[in-house]
Order: structure tokens, then sequence, then C-alpha cells
């Protein structure tokens, strides 16, 4: 893999609005992104070598920045990409499928209870 055309991690972070959250060599890591069908992922052995993530086409440039930044974070575990994403509102995890937790368990006749008021 050659160098050319690769930004630095830091850079990376810029593009996606989110600050680098880490300095010296680990923000400094060469990554290209490309452009294709599908997200992959292909690292060169080595902390410092270079990452090459491929983003969906269809992607604004922010959004492509942000899928190869989570790519690196949970994909390479990364731990600079995944500390510079920690916080942002679109890095968090979607809610969970199903009901609510309401914290407690209900008893029989709260949930009978419950359940006459829904279909009454």
């Amino acid at each position: 893999m050659a160098k050319r055309g690769t930004i630095q991690l830091r850079e990376l972070c810029r593009r996606a609005g989110v600050p680098c959250k880490a300095s010296g060599r680990w923000a400094e890591r060469p990554v290209a992104v490309d452009y294709g069908n599908e997200i992959a992922l292909v690292a060169q052995p080595g902390e410092g070598g270079i990452v090459r993530v491929c983003v969906p086409a269809l992607l604004s440039p922010t959004e492509a920045a942000r899928c190869a930044l989570a790519a690196l974070a949970y994909g390479l575990m990364d731990l600079v990409a995944r500390e510079s994403i920690r916080g942002a509102a679109w890095a968090d995890p979607a809610a969970p499928r199903g009901r609510p937790v309401s914290g407690t368990a209900q008893s029989n006749r709260e949930r009978q209870r419950a359940y006459r008021k829904r279909h009454a």
C-alpha cells in the first residue's frame, strides 16, 4: 500500500466533526478512505501501518468520515478513534428493541390491572 492518498487520523476526526482526543504519533496514523459498495477494512501490520477503509459510495463526505472512524474504532479496535467518537450523538448505540425497561418487576395484580386498562 502506498502512502499517497492518505490522511492522518487527526484529519479524519476533523472531517467527522469530532475532536481528536490524542496527540503524537498515535494521531498521525495514515488512513485512506475509499468508496465502494460495502464497508471494508484493510490494515498493514504494526501500529503505524496504513489503514484503508472502504465506505459506501452514497455517503456524504462527513458521513463517510464518520463511517470510517467507526470502522477504525470498532473494527480495528483503534483506541484513538474510539475515544474520539465517544460521546458524539451520532456514535451512540441504537436503543434496544422491545418494550422499555420499567426498572422494577410488576406484580401479577399490576400486570392484570394494566392489561384490563388497555383492553377496556
